[in-house]
């Protein structure tokens, strides 16, 4: 005989029909445990099979778990894994699962972590670029308009003035008879006949009579061509004026010219 039928109370075809028959195990298993009588116990086996075969049934050995009927179901179905899978046939169904609890309190912010190392630098500064080309001349601009001014004084009565402000000539002269100077007295020459185009010079000269003659004034205006204007007037000693009347200006003769000594150009 095998070792399994000498140390097994039931061989596998007695446990084979235990498996199937609750009540024949159980009453079984009580009997030769000698823990009631053979009624006894197949009474309480008939009353676990029902019970286990209705689950939740109510009946009292499910009730209390002293019963002498459940501790012996339990005994044989954890010896020989029989009945209901081997989960006791007196638990109920799993009930709902419970709501899910409600989400806990934020934790504190951690501490700042260590600062990371500093990254290496830009690559190195370029080579500055070369100089670019000089940009060619702009074209000249516009003449702008001449300023000039000249000054004689042969006599102690009086001064005399030219200026060019402008495009326009004047003459004047100053009374220093006073115990102060007077005003200088100014006199258009732009208006006499031939007034010369682009004038951008000026010069005075004035030859005294003496005594209370009248002594003569001369005004020379320079053109930005380089022609030579000439204009008199007439100093009136008595008064410290100038007598202009109309006179004309003209050029002088003869006219500056390049590399000339003690000549220049005939004016015809």
């Amino acid at each position: 005989m095998s070792p399994e039928y000498r140390t097994s109370l039931f061989g596998p075809l007695a446990r084979h029909r235990l498996s199937k028959l609750g009540t024949v195990a159980s009453l079984t298993l009580v009997m030769a445990a000698g823990v009631v009588s053979p009624a006894a116990a197949s009474a309480q086996s008939v009353t676990a099979h029902k019970a286990a075969s209705r689950g939740h049934g109510g009946d009292d050995h499910c009730k209390d778990d002293n019963h002498p009927s459940r501790s012996l179901l339990k005994a044989y179905f954890r010896a020989y894994g029989v009945g209901e899978d081997g989960k006791d046939e007196c638990k109920g169904a799993t009930g709902a699962t419970g709501a899910t609890g409600a989400t806990g309190a934020t934790g504190g912010t951690g501490a700042t972590g260590a600062t990371g190392p500093t990254g290496s630098g830009g690559g190195a500064t370029g080579a500055t670029g070369a100089t670019g080309a000089t940009g060619a001349t702009g074209a000249t601009g516009a003449t702008g308009p001449c300023s000039d001014i000249d000054a004689s004084q042969d006599s102690n009565n009086f001064e005399v003035r030219a200026t060019l402000t402008g495009g326009r000539t004047y003459a004047g002269i100053r009374d220093l008879t006073g115990n102060t100077p007077g005003p200088f007295l100014w006199t258009d020459l732009t208006t006499h006949p031939n007034y010369p185009a682009n004038p951008c010079g000026v010069s005075i000269a004035q030859h005294s009579l003496g005594g209370q003659a009248e002594g003569d004034l001369r005004v020379d205006v320079v053109t930005t061509g380089g022609a030579v204007y000439e204009s008199t007037c007439q100093i009136v000693p008595s008064d410290r004026t100038l007598n202009c009347d109309n006179n004309a200006w003209v050029l002088v003769n003869r006219q500056p010219a390049p590399n000339a000594v003690n000549g220049g150009t005939v004016v015809m």
